[in-house]
């Protein structure tokens, strides 16, 4: 692991896994967790921790001693993470850290559930875990709001703060003002984590404006090999640990990670989809859910004018939860007016 201010999370099991329901089967996950280790990479997201049944073949686990069954044998289990959703998972069956499990969780909530994911925060903070607070779609709240915010993340003294980008519309200039801010208001021993998507290709650029701001406190940028996670997927792990090996003089090993690209991602490319594409490039640029924009693509042939122009019409409220019901209503009243 390189001991510098600057460190490398990859969620290829936990946010890869949304284009194959995290089925990558119960080998290839312990192969992907074996080689990441490998790899160097400082932190490795594992998956969900989910309340549901599930299969072994699946990066979504009941508890956390189904997370210890697929790290490599006597690993350092500091480097590894597991993510929980708002809703999905009781944090009350969460166990008391032990050095015998993995030492972190990262936290994800919508605005709208705010209140009640800051409670559970600091439930899976007393039980002595390294804890990343993750507010999604942080393009939603005004300077006010995530000033507040903050303040509140402090209260709990988390290991770190997620930018999280969710629909990937966020530029270089917006995310280094959202940035400044947190690193301003944020106390200094708690990191800053990036998570950006890539709808409109810039999530290499917007990594590495906060790698050379000026700033002393510690970064950890998200990644995935190939970029693989939902609509446009993510920074793709083999770019951003090449950059850091070539401008900073990081020591990270790409071999692991073309192993698993070769053997486990690229053969997915053949059945799934992500990436770069039109309707995630619209999706992104009116800051909504990627399933609205790709819905409409699936329509009629529709122009991409005339799919932004809908997507318009989502409310604000609306823009961050995937709801069915909505963008059917919103397409066919287009249909009506347009016949």
């Amino acid at each position: 692991m390189n001991n510098t201010r600057i460190k490398i999370l990859d969620c290829t099991l936990r946010d890869g896994g949304y284009v194959n329901n995290w089925d990558f089967s119960f080998e290839n996950i312990k192969f992907i967790a074996g080689g990441l280790t490998n790899s160097l990479v400082d932190f490795i997201e594992t998956g969900f921790l989910v309340d549901k049944k599930i299969t072994q073949n699946q990066s979504l686990f009941n508890n956390i001693d189904e997370i210890n069954e697929i790290l490599p044998q006597n690993c350092d289990k500091n480097r590894y993470f597991a993510m929980i959703s708002y809703g999905k998972f009781d944090i009350e069956r969460l166990l008391k850290y032990s050095k015998n499990f993995i030492s972190g969780i990262r936290f994800i909530f919508k605005k709208q559930n705010l209140t009640d994911a800051l409670k559970a925060c600091r439930q899976i903070k007393d039980k002595g875990y390294r804890l990343f607070i993750n507010p999604t779609f942080i393009n939603q709240y005004s300077e006010t709001e995530l000033i507040e915010l903050i303040k509140a993340v402090n209260k709990i003294e988390p290991y770190g703060f997620s930018i999280v980008d969710s629909t990937g519309g966020l530029d270089e200039e917006r995310i280094l003002k959202i940035f400044n801010t947190a690193d301003k208001f944020l106390n200094p021993n708690i990191a800053i984590c990036l998570h950006s998507h890539d709808n409109l290709g810039l999530s290499f650029d917007n990594a590495k404006s906060l790698l050379e701001s000026d700033t002393k406190r510690q970064l950890v940028i998200d990644s995935s090999i190939s970029g693989i996670g939902r609509g446009a997927g993510n920074l793709k792990t083999e770019v951003i640990v090449k950059y850091l090996n070539d401008k900073f003089n990081y020591n990270y090993n790409l071999g692991p990670v073309q192993n698993i690209m070769k053997g486990i991602i690229n053969p997915l490319k053949e059945e799934f989809v992500w990436g770069y594409s039109e309707a995630n490039y619209l999706a992104g640029v009116n800051f909504c859910h990627p399933y609205y924009a790709l819905f409409l693509s699936q329509k009629d042939n529709l122009p991409p004018e005339i799919i932004n122009n809908i997507l318009k019409n989502i409310p604000d409220n609306k823009k961050n939860i995937y709801d069915k019901d909505l963008i059917e209503n919103l397409y066919y009243e287009h249909i009506k007016i347009h016949k």
